[in-house]
């Protein structure tokens, strides 16, 4: 390994399906760190000695460290946490990662208010300060005390959009002046691995159709899509959405049972069909072939599927939150995440995009993926760089 490369350790300690949107991020985040020709970054992943090979199969050659010392219940998490709070510095993770000659510790949670090891802290958003009423006050409370410790420690705090950055203003102001923001790119591939009677088949369906790419989760506001429907229905003319993503909100158990109620209650079952988890591989081949993607989100930190309509020149509809106006996507249509009427108004709007209109619209965000791709390694690059402590890689390791 060249000793000019920044050794920068990632700890991916997630070994379920639990959030999709992480993995996704630590996908694209790696994929355009290794794609970039002036590469100063090697990435190094600390994962449990469990972690299924098949989840790291998508970051592709990176070097792998299997250890306990990342799990996030157990003996070694408790001893841990111990150790940072008695000394104020978390021992067995500095030494675990100075054994492997990392210079800078992302994404990941600080080693301690003695350690000096720099960490740069990710906070994906501040949707508990901004909607607490998907949160129980011990989350909260937790996210409080996890948050101002990114703010108070962390050599860097990164954010995925300027709202987060105002949001961070607010929370923590001392830590402005640390703080960076990057927004993340997907690099998804527009070319589907499945032709649309292929999909038609394999999920049983024979019309045009828009598809929802969002976890079941209370803030992500599929209810007013289904709401929606129910308008259009009435007059004979409500469109088919496939919706995909993880059925369990973990935060609001009952989420999706009652939303199926709602929709069975409406006489949709037929209109929102729910397919769940499907393979990722099936994902672009869905998008591409929809007449739209939609996010209704209340809140969103930074939104994958933005991006995703970004990156395949796809049109999308999506709920008018600053965030998504600060994503801007060019094939975008917005409307009240509130107001069904609006949603109607939003959904015919993008059943209008011709042909022509769709492949600029394609042909555009192909020429410019590649570009906004670098841009991103680019601009973590520089992040990492500017974590680092006076002195070439590798000047302080012990």
């Amino acid at each position: 390994m060249n000793d000019a490369l920044i050794r920068t350790g990632f700890v991916f300690s997630t070994t379920d399906n639990s959030w999709i949107g992480g993995l996704n991020y630590m996908t694209n985040l790696i994929r355009a760190i290794m794609a970039l020709p002036d590469r100063r970054i090697a990435p190094v992943f600390f994962v449990p000695p469990d972690m299924p090979q098949e989840r790291l199969a998508a970051f592709g050659p990176i070097e792998v460290v299997r250890t306990p010392w990342v799990r996030e219940s157990g003996a070694c998490a408790l001893l841990r946490k111990i150790l940072t709070r008695v000394t104020g510095v978390d021992w067995p993770m500095q030494l675990l990662l100075r054994r492997h000659n990392i210079d800078v510790l992302s994404h990941a949670a600080p080693l301690g208010p003695r350690a000096s090891l720099p960490v740069i802290c990710w906070i994906a958003d501040f949707q508990h300060v901004r909607m607490p009423e998907f949160f129980s006050a011990a989350e909260i409370a937790a996210r409080d005390r996890g948050y101002g410790r990114y703010a108070s420690e962390a050599a860097v705090v990164l954010l995925s959009s300027e709202d987060a950055r105002r949001d961070l203003a607010a929370f923590a102001p001392a830590a402005l002046a640390r703080s960076r923001v990057l927004n993340f790119v997907v690099g998804i591939s527009a070319e589907p691995t499945l032709t649309l009677a292929q999909l038609q088949q394999k999920y049983g369906f024979d019309e045009p159709y828009f598809h929802l790419p969002n976890q079941f989760w209370a803030h992500k506001n599929h209810r007013i899509v289904v709401e929606a429907l129910a308008l259009m229905a009435k007059e004979g003319r409500a469109p088919l959405v496939l919706a995909t993503g993880h059925t369990r909100d973990h935060r609001q158990p009952n989420h999706f049972a009652e939303l199926e109620k709602l929709i069975a209650a409406r006489g949709l079952g037929d209109r929102f069909r729910i397919l769940g988890l499907v393979p990722y591989a099936d994902l672009p081949a869905l998008m591409v072939h929809s007449v739209a993607l939609i996010n209704p989100s209340f809140f969103e930190g930074w939104s994958t599927t933005v991006e995703e309509a970004k990156s395949l020149g796809q049109p999308i509809v999506l709920s008018d939150i600053p965030v998504h106006r600060e994503q801007n996507p060019p094939g975008g249509f917005f409307f009240d995440p509130t107001d069904a009427e609006s949603l109607v108004a939003a959904l015919d709007e993008a059943r209008l995009v011709g042909a022509g209109a769709r492949a600029t619209l394609r042909a555009q965000a192909a020429q410019a993926l590649a570009h906004r791709l670098r841009d991103f390694g680019l601009l973590y690059q520089t992040i990492v760089a500017e974590a680092m402590p006076d002195g070439a890689p590798g000047a302080k390791r012990d």
